[in-house]
């Protein structure tokens, strides 16, 4: 189990930093956008590039965030029960966090696919949407497996191992 909570750590961590990646690059887009219409015109493009960067920079981030903990949790109340109860609710959150995001990610698979055969670009400069839409589906699958990890080792607390 360690090796496999190694790997799931390390490849959240590679995607949080081309999440990282794609922030700078929608921060030099824009500046370089805001500068340019100011001393000559604008880049041409600029919403479909952050668009299509933005979605990259949320969905690779939200398995990194997960390892870290970062996401909202509501622990006042949990954390007035037992050790064995707060895991058996740590256990059945996971079951349901596991089950919606494999949902998520296999859906945004199956809408990258129907985009790449039907050919979705965007509006102006007409980059492909299915490879950001397949990015969000990996995304939603590294959080799944961060979460699965959890998961396992809520349900070795909530058994008494």
């Amino acid at each position: 189990m360690a090796h496999f909570d190694r790997i799931i750590h390390s490849l959240s961590r590679v995607c949080d930093r081309i999440a990282q990646c794609a922030v700078v690059a929608m921060m030099l887009i824009v500046v370089s956008n805001i500068l340019l219409r100011i001393f000559w015109r604008p880049l041409y493009g600029t919403y479909d590039v952050v668009m299509v960067l933005g979605s990259i920079a949320v969905s690779f981030a939200l398995g990194y965030c997960a390892v870290r903990k970062g996401h909202i949790a509501v622990e006042i109340v949990i954390s007035l029960f037992p050790q064995r109860v707060q895991a058996i609710i740590d256990s059945m959150t996971g079951i349901l966090s596991v089950g919606i995001f494999a949902i998520v990610s296999w859906r945004c698979w199956v809408y990258g696919t129907d985009m790449w055969h039907r050919g979705e670009v965007t509006m102006s400069v007409y980059i492909p949407l299915h490879p950001f839409i397949y990015g969000v589906s990996i995304g939603c699958a590294v959080l799944c497996m961060v979460i699965l990890v959890d998961l396992i080792k809520a349900l070795e607390k909530a058994v008494g191992k």
